[in-house]
């Protein structure tokens, strides 16, 4: 089994420490999500792990031979090569083992049948071939086109120049390469940012299958609890190991942090206490002594901190004025560009207090539908008409609406357009400044962030400013185009909250299922017609939330991958006369819900109970790894293998109960309980 083994690494950037003394082990068949608040050190310390970054002290080793690939968020650009061309050199390694194989059988050639070596020959060409063939490299053609139309790459594209892509599209092509190469460890930072709905469900089943190890960063709860088993947690330059899915995680964190909130508060009733005597008494001169006593008893307190990414925070929008009834209407709508037609003949009504949700891969005209409804394309035939009152706010994740407060992109350090904090205090329509705090740091401006001048805000931080911008107006219909890019989970629930308590209408795109879920009350379906790629795409209107629209497709033969075969191409046709709310399936009987509720029960303290003894044994595990780092132990050989005894014992203890763990999770998140 191949390992990599991070033992004391430290980093620090100027005075402050990125990573202290971390130590961690990721090996084959490891599922692990690196979790933290953004600017934690996460992408740091993968590429430490990649031996991309050299830590300023601590080491790396990994298994001989296992190959480790690091995929960062963005920036990788693709030129000079069709699709299908790029992704063959994923394969690139091999031919210097193909090479080293073909040399071996010629030397084997030369060999006469009573040459000493001749065995050494034969047994290292059988392990290249191995190498080879373990590789994928004979079956490449079909491993490409599963990753490629995994990936949301259509037949088409295969021709295609590479440096025609956009840049999600880049990251895209990038990921298939890492995909396609097989390494032995993968470290992928934020790949979900770049992925669909449909990319994202393919790739969570295809690394939760990977044979190597997996280490990856995500802000998609749905993706992770989908994929990892393992949660790193990266939290004040140090690592701590949470064993479950992300929710456990998330469950156990809570946890403490209701035990470190109530510490907290005792803490800090003890240091206002303290305070209080050294106020009083400081200048009384026979209380000197103990007024320095508690000088010093304040200096060495360990101030207790609540991680940022797991605060409790809460926030509200100026409410929204009231519009007409019918928001908006669209009646033979189309919309071409060039010779390729993307909408043709949409017929729409979208009503006050929706929350609608467009779906579909990407290029099947979701962001020219929203750019229409929010009026900023007028370049289309038919008619866009907004109710009664109608105020837009439209975000489509960039900084157009900053660009009359910022100086511009590469404004320095003699900047002078205004703070994050003036710019957002301008917007404010009655919230007081610590309210706008408050907010910013939802936004993951925190601390001295808020002081930063616009001008020298990263593209990521103009877009969260951007979004808070835009939602500290009192617009009554919000279009959005991926809002929960740049957030980290966090930011997203707080997010969330506050467009489900919008009493307005939204119209949103967003490629993270848990949102959608959570959101949407009706869902717009655009998906290209499998008959013909250059015909306009099918729209399909669902009159229900996601898990409505996910019954249907189940029960139309089709899956979220696949998308409809059938439908009409001119208009949203909706799924029933009846659009007043959301469908489920057929419930089942009294008897049934109630059984299914107490089974669900049991296998949730299962769960619980069962990860307290993982935890226990794993605590025991390393209580005698570093028993054994102690000269007095191994130094003593009876000591040294009773102890060894024992660590085989707790390792076989924790395979056990980790299978029962994850049997258990399984029946827990079925169809069957999870919906019961």
């Amino acid at each position: 089994m191949a390992h990599i083994q991070a033992s004391d690494i430290s980093l620090a950037y100027a005075d402050r420490d990125i990573l202290r003394n971390v130590n961690l082990t990721l090996s084959s068949g490891d599922r692990c999500a690196l979790a933290g608040a953004n600017g934690s050190g996460k992408s740091s310390l993968m590429k430490i792990l990649a031996n991309q970054l050299i830590p300023d002290s601590g080491s790396v080793v990994a298994t001989s031979g296992a190959r480790v690939v690091y995929l960062p968020q963005s920036g990788i650009v693709h030129t000079g090569q069709t699709l299908d061309e790029e992704v063959e050199l994923a394969y690139g390694p091999i031919a210097s083992l193909l090479a080293q194989r073909d040399h071996v059988a010629e030397q084997m050639q030369a060999r006469d049948a009573s040459a000493p070596d001749l065995e050494a020959l034969v047994q290292e060409h059988h392990e290249i071939q191995e190498r080879i063939e373990g590789s994928g490299y004979y079956d490449r053609e079909e491993q490409i086109d599963r990753i490629l139309t995994g990936l949301g790459f259509s037949r088409s594209d295969r021709n295609r120049g590479v440096g025609e892509f956009s840049g999600g599209w880049q990251m895209r092509i990038a990921l298939a390469k890492v995909l396609l190469s097989g390494p032995d460890f993968l470290l992928l930072d934020e790949p979900t940012n770049y992925l669909d709905v449909e990319a994202r469900v393919w790739l969570g089943n295809y690394l939760a299958s990977y044979g190597g190890g997996v280490l990856v960063v995500s802000h998609d709860r749905r993706f992770l609890d989908q994929t990892i088993n393992t949660v790193w947690e990266l939290f004040l330059a140090e690592v701590k190991r949470y064993r479950g899915s992300y929710s456990d995680y998330e469950r156990q964190r809570e946890e403490e942090i209701d035990r470190l909130a109530s510490a907290w508060e005792q803490q800090q009733e003890e240091i206002r206490r303290i305070e209080d005597f050294i106020r009083r008494f400081r200048a009384t001169a026979s209380k000197a002594r103990q007024v320095q006593s508690r000088i010093k008893q304040l200096e060495k307190m360990e101030p207790i901190v609540i991680p940022e990414h797991l605060k409790h925070i809460s926030i509200s929008f100026p409410a929204a004025p009231r519009s007409g009834r019918e928001v908006v209407t669209l009646e033979t709508v189309s919309r071409s560009y060039g010779t390729n037609s993307v909408l043709e003949g949409v017929d729409l009504v979208i009503r006050r207090g929706e929350k609608v949700v467009l779906v579909g891969p990407n290029g099947a005209g979701k962001s020219t539908l929203m750019r229409i409804i929010a009026e900023a394309d007028s370049d289309h035939t038919g008619t866009m008409r907004l109710g009664a009152e109608v105020s837009v706010g439209f975000y489509a994740d960039d900084d157009s609406w900053l660009s009359g407060v910022s100086a511009s992109p590469s404004a320095g350090v003699g900047d002078s357009s205004p703070s994050v904090l003036d710019v957002t205090m301008g917007s404010a329509h009655g919230q007081t400044e610590q309210q706008i705090r408050d907010m910013l740091g939802a936004f993951l401006f925190r601390g001295d962030d808020v002081y930063k001048s616009v001008g020298v805000l990263s593209g990521g931080e103009r877009s969260r400013l951007a979004m808070l911008q835009l939602l500290l107006h009192p617009h009554n219909l919000l279009v959005l185009d991926e809002p929960t890019n740049h957030l980290d989970m966090a930011s997203k629930d707080v997010l969330l909250d506050a467009l489900r308590h919008f009493r307005g209408t939204i119209v949103f795109v967003s490629h993270d299922r848990e949102f959608i879920e959570k959101l949407a009350g009706r869902v717009i379906e655009l998906r290209p017609d499998p008959r013909d790629a250059r015909a306009p795409s099918l729209v399909s209107d669902y009159p229900g939330d996601y898990h409505y629209y996910a019954w249907r497709l189940e029960h139309q033969g089709e899956t979220l991958e696949s998308g409809p075969t059938r439908g009409a191409r001119a208009t949203v046709t909706p799924e029933s006369n009846d659009t007043s709310g959301r469908r489920s399936p057929p419930a089942t009987t009294h008897d049934e819900q109630k059984a299914l509720r107490s089974r669900r029960q049991q296998l949730e303290r299962r769960v619980e109970s069962l990860l307290e003894r993982i935890a226990r044994q794993e605590e025991r595990h390393d209580a005698l790894q570093q028993e054994l780092a102690d000269p007095h132990v191994y130094g003593d050989g009876a000591e040294v293998k009773r102890r060894t005894t024992e660590l085989r014992r707790i390792d076989a203890a924790i395979e056990e109960l980790t299978r029962e763990w994850e049997s258990a999770t399984m029946e827990l998140e079925s169809p069957t309980i999870a919906g019961g």
